[in-house]
């Protein structure tokens, strides 16, 4: 008792330490993750400050915990070379490689007393996310060859399940192999405040709730900027309205004595194919059940008379049959 009275202080300094560089490495996370978002919105629009510090902010309040310090956010852009630019002038201009740079900072003060001793009552956390400007593409050089024409942003959408749309950017132009000219950036706003960076292939995507959504597709290539937009209605979900089952069964006998019973389910819905049966509940004399549709012989040693039972269930309800026989 003793030793552990001497102990016990130690472990629990040890266990909030544990806690707190664990808070440390959550945090760290969640401010990585923030800067990451906020870089990918940045690719396509590096001059909207605002709305790149909007999406660092939602990312790190999704993931986030209280009794941190306010975060900051901030921006800069460079050239190929590495020169600071002005972030409006990133998407255009005579350059190949145009960067944004997203840095994020959060103060955080620990709890342990002794930590605190080494690190101070509170220090900052930063972590930085780059991006290639999409009006760029990846390539190597200081200028775009020359003679490309504006890219062509077009694309199909169809609606492939419940509340599922795919799209497919395939008729967008330039994308022939080997052009130098090709689209370099794809970006897909789904006019439900989600954005997505895309590819040359087909995307999918699910809305929460139905209704009439605008998609855009923006593609760049070294020459500049197109811009498609489709209007795609999300349909309401019907759930159909079911008739409750109606049960039954046939029953054949065979063996010796004609003691051997084959039951065989029969029992009809409305609708087979939005209301089946989901659920079969057979009752035998003897007290066994079965959940098969068609369960296995029953073998009865006396001529008695017996009674079967079958429960069947739909989404609509249930319905009992019973056999004497």
């Amino acid at each position: 008792m003793v030793e552990f009275a001497i102990v016990l202080p130690l472990l629990a300094v040890l266990l909030v330490m544990a806690i707190d560089f664990g808070r440390v490495f959550f945090t760290y996370i969640a401010l990585e993750n923030a800067a990451r978002e906020a870089a990918a919105y940045g690719a396509v629009q590096p001059d909207q400050t605002s709305d790149i510090q909007d999406r660092a902010a939602a990312e790190a309040n999704v993931q986030g915990q209280g009794g941190e310090g306010a975060m900051s956010v901030s921006t800069v852009c460079r050239d190929s070379a590495g020169t600071v630019i002005a972030c409006a002038a990133a998407p255009g201009g005579a350059g190949a490689g145009n960067t944004l740079t997203v840095s994020v900072e959060r103060p955080f003060g620990f709890v342990t007393p002794l930590v605190d001793q080494f690190f101070g009552n509170a220090f900052t956390l930063r972590t930085d996310a780059t991006s290639t400007v999409l009006g760029y593409a990846g390539q190597t050089g200081s200028s775009p060859p020359g003679g490309c024409s504006g890219p062509t942003a077009d694309f199909t959408i169809i609606i492939t399940g419940t509340l599922s749309v795919q799209v497919d950017p395939a008729a967008s132009s330039p994308n022939a192999a080997g052009n130098p000219c090709n689209i370099s950036g794809y970006i897909w706003t789904w006019g439900d405040g989600n954005d997505e960076i895309g590819q040359a292939t087909a995307a999918d995507h699910t809305y929460t709730s139905p209704g009439t959504y605008t998609v855009r597709l923006d593609v760049t290539n070294q020459a500049g900027q197109s811009t498609k937009s489709i209007p795609v209605t999300v349909p309401q979900v019907v759930t159909p309205t079911c008739a409750k089952p109606h049960a039954g069964f046939t029953v054949t006998t065979s063996g010796p004595g004609g003691k051997t019973h084959t039951y065989h389910d029969v029992s009809t819905v409305a609708d087979a194919v939005n209301c089946p049966i989901t659920n079969w509940l057979w009752t035998f004399p003897d007290g066994t059940v079965s959940n098969a549709p068609n369960p296995a012989p029953q073998t009865y040693q006396t001529g008695a008379r017996h009674t079967v039972t079958l429960k069947v269930t739909n989404a609509g309800g249930d319905d009992t049959f019973s056999f004497n026989h």
